[in-house]
């Protein structure tokens, strides 16, 4: 007995040894092309992302954002110091791997002794027009004069008294973890207190200079392209485009082939790193969560099949994949130091940056992610889409610029100061004032963000209210609007979430263009004012009645109001009422003929949006409402659909008379509760026949709006919660962020 299990045993090792050797076969390959590669980056003014400027606490509300020259001095003696701060910008290495970074500044006149001179990562957003001493921004202060650093020492060069030339400093780690989720605010430089006093310090060119300006040389790997996945039954199917040498650099080894990762039911894990210098095998594992190799390639192969490599795949179960770029000398394309730099050391989440892909096997409903994004904070909130041109989303600090087509970064994320709770809100340069493609982004450090999404470049950022913003903004387009509204520009809306006060809160217009304030109105519950609670929904426009609608949680006070109509010319108040606490944006039929209201928990209310009166309400029960309504019909009746806490709605809105009067209007049900495991807001609107839904279960689903019959689902990560959904409506993608930290993107309808 025991000699037939061992000939099974040896048989059945024979036949995997064959699906390895069969699996192998099924690739195709490309020219050679590098790996490697060195490439120095010059800061120059022209660089939108790139700052450099000198603090000096002798001059300490200046700015020197403009100075050719730079002073770092300790001063200990009359404690009047001068650092330098200097951001290097890192738009043209949106997607690499970086193994070494090292800055080099020319030093034009040295100091009256012997000096220590450091570099340490700066911890807030500064701006190189505004920066000083005292502050980081304009009005805003560093929390500590003199900037906000790291106690860390990144690196640092001893510069002897009198010397002159070029020195260096090695800001590895730094630059890696910008790729893997820290904020990139770049270097402050000074000069070591225990030096004694040096009055002169040193001077070294900045940006401004004619020649001889900052420098960042960056040694570094590629990324693969174009990977996108093919599912079959039992099988999926991997291609993308290798990578090439980009223009100017140094080429250091050649490029070999990659390295493929698997995992099952869950994505391959960011802190699974192929050590530099090791040689991998098929079926070995990498990392705590026991990722399994199942390509190593040399090749330069740019297709791979898995039939069940390792082990057999599972139909209708979700296998993600990671595709590392490696080297002749087997540096992989991770964010791991180059040895000859250091001890080798890895950043956090080293892979993170590693292009990745899933796909779902199947007899019957094989699919596949278009593309899969990591932004390593897991998110609900939708991104924000200009169809064909960006994706913009949000991950804690971070704001990630996309290409819808590839799911390759455009440019390395932009930090900002706070954490972003909403969605991005874009517009294109053909219908916008600012007249450039642009996302507008508030966030809890009190700022707005606007940020330029073609280059990733800030074009304006401003504190309006010294409060948090958490709501998404909203966008009067004067390009859409009739006569009656006569500002000169577009108006940027948001509300603020001050949560100390349900009272006092405000709503604030700011000009689209500049940032400035246009109008604020702030709640109050003295001198004719209304109270204002917490606001955390952007507004709905009425472009037909020039009005702006929004909604607010309604406090404790004996006149609490959550529903608001705005003037967007002056901010005067056109009508309010209370309905009860709403989270959500109220929804206008493509008319403007009727407002729907989504009561946080409550009832779905209908209102007239001239007048301001209930036409009727509903609420289905299941906890109430927990979205913003959808409006899918063009005319009258109008079809609604929303989320309750467990399942998906769809009611038929009509009124007995044309135009409704109070209390004329009608629900009906068409069909629901749909059952969707803790369902986000749905997206539907005029048009589109299906609504998609993300689910708790870790699945888009797709429901046919006559029906409401969930016919067919989009697994993303069992593991993972799925937010609310966007679309691309040029590429017929539908884009979801989820709990797991990604971005996922699917052909439609599925």
């Amino acid at each position: 007995m025991r000699k037939s299990c061992a000939t099974k045993t040896l048989e059945a090792s024979h036949i995997h040894k064959l699906a390895l050797a069969f699996a192998f076969i099924l690739v195709s390959v490309s020219p050679a092309s590098f790996g490697r590669e060195k490439k120095t980056l010059t800061l120059t003014s022209s660089q939108t992302r790139g700052a450099d400027a000198q603090l000096d606490a002798s001059a300490a509300t200046t700015n020197f954002g403009t100075a050719t020259s730079l002073n770092v001095a300790a001063r200990t003696g009359t404690g009047q110091a001068s650092r330098g701060v200097i951001q290097f910008d890192l738009t043209s290495f949106p997607n690499v791997a970086v193994k070494q970074a090292d800055m080099s500044l020319t030093v034009t006149s040295g100091g009256n002794k012997n000096g220590s001179y450091e570099a340490h990562r700066i911890t807030s957003l500064w701006t190189e027009s505004a920066v000083t001493w005292n502050n980081r921004v304009a009005s805003t202060p560093w929390t500590a004069a003199g900037g906000d650093f790291s106690a860390t020492i990144t690196a640092a060069t001893t510069i002897n008294a009198g010397a002159t030339g070029t020195f260096t400093w090695g800001l590895t780690a730094d630059v890696q973890t910008w790729y893997t989720g820290t904020q990139n605010f770049g270097h402050l430089l000074l000069e070591i207190p225990s030096n004694g006093n040096d009055p002169a310090g040193i001077n070294f060119n900045s940006r401004e200079a004619s020649s001889n300006q900052p420098q960042l040389a960056l040694t570094f790997l590629q990324q693969v392209s174009n990977l996108k996945a093919t599912a079959g039954n039992g099988s999926v199917s991997l291609t993308w485009t290798n990578p090439t040498t980009l223009s100017g650099s140094t080429s250091l080894e050649g490029y070999a082939g990659v390295l493929i990762l698997r995992q099952v039911d869950k994505p391959v894990s960011a802190t699974s790193i192929p050590t530099d210098g090791t040689t991998y095998s098929a079926c070995s594992t990498i990392g705590t969560s026991n990722d399994v190799v199942v390509f190593v390639d040399s090749s330069s192969a740019t297709s791979f099949t898995d039939n069940g490599v390792c082990s057999a795949l599972s139909n209708d179960h979700v296998y993600s994949y990671k595709v590392f770029v490696v080297d002749t000398a087997h540096y992989y394309s991770t964010e791991c130091s180059t040895v000859i730099s250091g001890s080798g050391v890895c950043s956090t989440n080293a892979s993170a940056i590693v292009p990745e892909v899933a796909a779902v096997p199947s007899a019957t409903a094989q699919s596949q992610a278009v593309w899969v994004f990591n932004t390593l904070a897991g998110s609900l909130s939708a991104p924000g889409v200009n169809p064909s041109a960006s994706i913009v989303s949000s991950s804690n600090t971070l704001l990630f610029d996309i290409n819808p087509q590839t799911g390759i970064p455009v440019a390395p994320p932009v930090s900002v100061g706070g954490a972003i709770s909403g969605r991005p809100t874009l517009i294109d340069s053909a219908d916008d004032s600012i007249a450039q493609n642009v996302a507008y982004v508030p966030a809890q450090d009190n700022f707005i963000y606007a940020v330029n999404t073609d280059t990733g470049a800030l074009s304006w950022l401003v504190n309006p209210a010294s409060v948090p913003l958490v709501a998404s903004a909203g966008i009067q387009a004067k390009a859409f609007s009739t006569s009656s509204y006569t500002l000169a520009q577009d108006i940027v809306l948001l509300g603020t979430h001050n949560g100390a006060t349900t009272s006092t809160n405000k709503f604030i217009a700011l000009n689209a263009n500049t940032g400035a304030t246009v109008w604020t109105y702030t709640g109050g519950v003295t001198g004719g004012l209304l109270a204002l609670d917490v606001v955390n929904a952007p507004p709905a426009i009425d472009y037909v009645h020039n009005a702006i609608w929004f909604a607010s949680r309604n406090g404790s006070l004996a006149l609490p109001q959550s529903l608001w109509k705005l003037n967007p010319n002056t901010g005067a108040v056109l009508f309010s009422a209370n309905l009860g606490a709403s989270d959500y944006s109220p929804s206008l039929t493509p008319g403007s003929d009727v407002l729907f209201v989504s009561i946080t928990g409550g009832a779905l209310t209908a209102i007239d949006p001239v007048s301001g009166s209930t036409l009727a309400s509903v609420n289905p029960g299941d906890g109430g409402l927990h979205s913003t309504a959808a409006v899918v019909t063009q005319n009258s009746p109008y079809t609604v659909v929303f989320s309750t806490s467990a399942k998906v709605w769809a009611y038929v809105f009509s009124c007995a008379t044309n135009p409704c009067t109070a209390g004329g209007g009608t629900f009906t049900l068409l069909w629901g509760g749909t059952s969707v495991s803790n369902p986000s807001a749905p997206l539907a609107f005029v048009g589109l026949n299906k609504a998609y839904v993300g689910g708790g279960d870790g699945k888009i689903h797709e429901l046919d709006l006559a029906t409401g019959v969930d016919g067919k689902q989009r697994l993303l990560n069992p593991t993972a919660t799925v937010g609310d959904v966007g679309i691309d409506v040029t590429l017929n993608y539908v884009v979801a962020s989820a709990s797991d930290g990604r971005i996922y993107a699917f052909a439609f309808p599925f």
